[in-house]
Parts: C-alpha cells; structure tokens; sequence
C-alpha cells in the first residue's frame, strides 16, 4: 500500500536499539513472539515490567524455548514502549531496553500491531499435557488488556491471530485502508460472532476488548487452547483514524517560564491592560494571581525571585501590558525583578500586590480586584495546590476570587476578606481532609446567604472533576494538566477561566476513570493540553482521542 512502512520486530537476537529504529515511524508492526520462555511469562497479573511488552532474546542465547527460565530473556515491557522506564527498573532492563526514561517508541500516527503466532499473549494457557487447566475467558481478557494497553496509549491498534501467520491481517490492513478493524477483524479465519465475546477495556477509556476461543485441530490435544483477540475501537480504519474527534493543542515550552510564556503567547493579543507576574518556584502567589488575570483579562507570566527568563521577558515584550501586578513579597520577587518589570508596561507602573504570607497575599490579590457584594468566593487549601489550580477556570467563569485557608483554621487576612466582599455565597475547593469541616462551617458566617458548598473528590484528580461538574454544565474546551505538579498548569488557569473551560487533572501518564467520564459528558471539540510530553505523555494525548472519537 502506498505510503505504508512495514517494521518486523524479530526476537530471538534483536536489540532494542533493532526493534527502535525498526518501530519508529512504522505503519504496521508485527510481533513474532512465540511465548518467550517457559513456564509462560504472559501472566493475567498486571506487571508493568513484564506482561504488557515484548520479550527480547539477549545475545548470549540462542532463542532456546527456556531463555526466560534460564534467566537469559530481558523483558522489555509497558514502561519500556511507553517511554516511562525509570532508575528504579533493574540495571539489566535499563541497559538492554533503552535505558533512559521518556525514550519510548514512536510508531506512525494511528499504527497497527499485530501479534502473530503470540497466542500465549492473547491467552494461551500452555497446555502441554492432557491434564493442564484451559485458560479461562477472565484470563484471556486480562492478558489482552495489559498487553494493548501501551500500544493503544501509543495510538495504535491491537490484533493477535490465533496460531496463524500475521500474512492475512496485515494484507487487510495494507489493502483496505478504508475498511473498519472490526471488518477486518471479522474477515479473519478465527472469528465466530457466536462465540465472539466484546467488553470495555478496562485499562484505555473508550476502546473495546473483542476475544473469542479457537480450536487447533490436532495441536495441543485438540483442544480450544487459543484465542483470536483486537482491542481497539472497532470502527477505526487502517487509512483514516478515527472517524472524528477533538481537535488536540499542546501549549509547552522548555521550562515552566517558557510554558507559561507559550499559553499566553497562544491566548493573548498584544495591548492587554493588565499581566500579572509571580514566581515560579511555589505555588500559592501564582494560583491567587490566576482568579485576578481571568477577571482583568490578562495572562499569568513567572519569574525567578532575582530575574525575568528570557522567554517572560519575550513575552512581557510582545504584549505591551498597560500595567504589571507583580504578586508576592520581595522574598520571592525581588525588588530588582520588579524594577525590571516597569520597564515592559507601557504605563511604566509595576504594582507588587503582598501580605506577610500566602493568606494574606491572597487577600490583597482579592481585595484589588474585585468589589464587595458578588455571587461566589472560592476557598482552597493554602497547603497544596491541585485543588485551587483546577478552582482558578470555575472562579473566572463566575467572576470570583479564591482565598486561602489552613486545613483547620481561617487565617485572619482571609476572615477579613471575606467580610469585605460578602459574598452570596462560598464553595470550598477540597475535601475533608484539606478543608476541615470545621473550617467549612467557619466560612458559613462570612457568606450572605450562609451557603457553603464543598466540591470535592476521593483524589485531586477526581476534586479537578468535581469542580468541572459543579462550574460547567457544558464546555467546547478543556484544558488538561498534571496533577503532580504545579508550574504548567499556573498560566493556563486563567486562561481556561477566560475561554471558559474546565482544568481537569491527570496523573501524567494515564488517564483517570474519573476525568474520563467527565470528557464524555462534556465532549468537547478541543482539547488544551498544558506542559510537554514529559508531564502529560503522549499516551494520555492518544487514550483521549480515542475516547473522544466517533
């Protein structure tokens, strides 16, 4: 087929650096893993290091069928193709499978794999005698999950032939680019829709688990010992992808400075009136900025505490800001920074907005920007960070600000505040165990109308859908954002609150059951994901068009 690359991955005696530059930029792969040792390695468990990869020969063997029990097969597996290998994977795996972290596979875009003859893969229970147990139907589901899992977070599709060769499969695919893989799949000599058995992966939101038993006749007893096996969505084609889906932007930069340089550069047109500058070395000056910048219009750009990068002062160049609000004390922004600053606001006016801490940072933010009597005030722990970042969108959407609270106490600079502002009411950011509940019925008193709402979840990630249930009953846009650090997602806080959209959290490199399902509720047409592959992988960029696809 035209334009189509072809890798085989050949085990025993491969390398890894081989299988890499054989894999990268490949259309169609195929794996020829007849089981990689005895007794079989494929187990139904979940191991990161070993049944969700591709088993590598080393040179000191010959392909003999007990390598692995020999000790002498390096397993290369989910961590390794999905570029997560980290120093904690023994020295072996590291040497032999890359060595490096985030240096993964790179397959063609919308790639198929193809497993031939790897019918321990798809679930075979390696019945060598009469009396061996059949593998159960729960098995053969487990191992095709784990094994499709990285090659769907890389943006493939998965199919495994029974005990036949790969000929047939990758013939379909490189001939009927417009055909579906379920038809595909359907025209192969293993399927039965009798007997063919689909269910949710459990592991990729949104794609599907398609195995049904065959038997070998003569091999093995006789017996129904193999499994044909996709996993993938069944209505995607070889040639075109997905039918449909959101339309995916990465806004990221070669530090936080330049990523939150990026997400302004994408959103802002020189002349605002207004950028707020605050450090990038913590968090809570940044996040209390962010409520202010949605509601001013303006981007949230960061610093260090002695100098302006050299992508913020780009930036602060190319938008001509009428004035700076510089937010935090000269500990963390020095008065020689904010000096620096006057000299991009056309207005020559560099205003530092502090308190003696983050609370009372936080207040002074509030109290410059925003009048007495509104609807909402948002409340977030001053301890941590993820449940005020995914607050910033939800109280720039509602033209409110977010204060600051210890976890059993409101600080005095927040009670008083809040006595200014009196607000309607007050949604506490955070469960129980951020915000006490305590706290909570503290902060009853200071609203006019004595509501308090909590929006909050069993983690930050699933608090980040809370708050995106609890702020948007629909939404074009989401941003996206790791949960396990602050930076990337500081300058995209505003931004989603000017847009608006939500913020919603993920781990980095896997995709939340939780933020899943808020995604399909929401269905939005673009998705705004923040900071490089590094802190959001490519594989959870993949996982959600594959949810968001028709």
């Amino acid at each position: 087929a035209a334009g189509a690359t072809v890798a085989k991955a050949y085990s025993p005696n491969a390398t890894w650096a081989n299988v890499k530059a054989a894999v990268n930029g490949a259309s169609v792969i195929v794996y020829f893993g007849h089981g990689n040792g005895f007794p079989n390695p494929y187990g139904a468990n979940e191991l990161t290091d070993r049944t969700n990869g591709w088993g590598l020969n080393t040179s000191t063997t010959n392909g003999d069928a007990d390598s692995w029990s020999a000790g002498t097969l390096v397993y290369c597996g989910e961590r390794v193709l999905l570029g997560t290998l980290t120093s904690s994977d023994d020295a072996a795996r590291r040497t032999w499978c890359g060595g490096t972290a985030n240096d993964g596979l790179s397959p063609a875009p919308g790639f198929t794999m193809v497993y031939a003859q790897a019918h321990y893969a798809p679930g075979f229970g390696e019945r060598y005698t009469q009396s061996t147990p059949l593998p159960t139907l729960s098995e053969a589901q487990q191992r095709v999950r784990n094994y499709s899992m990285p090659i769907l977070r890389l943006g493939g599709t998965y199919l495994a032939t029974a005990y036949g060769d790969a000929d047939e499969i990758v013939g379909r695919v490189l001939n009927q680019p417009n055909t579906t893989y379920g038809a595909i799949f359907a025209a192969g000599d293993g399927y039965s829709p009798s007997t063919l058995t689909d269910s949710a992966h459990e592991d990729v939101a949104g794609a599907r688990v398609w195995v049904q038993r065959t038997t070998i006749s003569g091999f093995h007893f006789g017996q129904p010992d193999y499994w044909y096996a996709f996993a993938g969505d069944p209505n995607r084609t070889p040639g075109g992808g997905p039918t449909t889906g959101p339309e995916m932007q990465r806004l990221s930069g070669g530090d936080r400075y330049a990523t939150a340089a990026a997400v302004s550069a994408a959103s802002f047109v020189p002349g605002v009136a207004v950028a707020y500058v605050a450090t990038g070395a913590n968090f809570p000056d940044a996040l209390a900025a962010g409520a202010a910048a949605a509601e001013r219009g303006g981007p949230v750009l960061l610093v260090t505490g002695s100098n302006v990068p050299a992508s913020t002062a780009a930036e602060l160049a190319r938008l001509r800001p009428g004035t700076i609000k510089v937010v935090g004390g000269p500990s963390v922004v020095s008065d020689g920074v904010l000096d620096t600053l006057r000299g991009y606001a056309t207005s020559g006016v560099a205003q530092r907005l502090a308190g003696a801490n983050r609370y009372a940072t936080a207040a002074a933010v509030s109290a410059d920007t925003f009048a007495p009597n509104g609807a909402v005030a948002y409340v977030a722990t001053g301890a941590n960070f993820p449940d005020a970042l995914a607050g910033v969108p939800a109280a720039g959407l509602a033209g409110a600000p977010i204060l600051l609270t210890a976890p059993d106490g409101i600080p005095g600079d927040t009670a008083a505040e809040l006595s200014r502002l009196r607000p309607g009411r007050i949604v506490v950011l955070g469960g129980p165990g951020v915000v006490s509940d305590g706290v909570a019925a503290g902060l009853a008193g200071y609203a006019v109308s004595g509501n308090v709402q909590r929006l909050a979840g069993a983690d930050r990630y699933s608090t980040s859908v809370a708050v995106s249930t609890g702020s948007f009953a629909t939404s074009d846009t989401v941003f996206i954002a790791t949960g396990t650090n602050f930076p990337d997602a500081l300058g995209g806080g505003p931004v989603a609150g000017i847009v608006p959209g939500p913020l919603l959290l993920v781990p980095g490199g896997t995709l939340p059951a939780s933020v899943a399902g808020e995604l399909l509720r929401l269905d939005p047409g673009r998705v705004v994901v923040l900071g490089g592959p590094s802190v959001v992988s490519e594989a959870v960029v993949n996982e959600i068009r594959w949810l968001l696809s028709d």
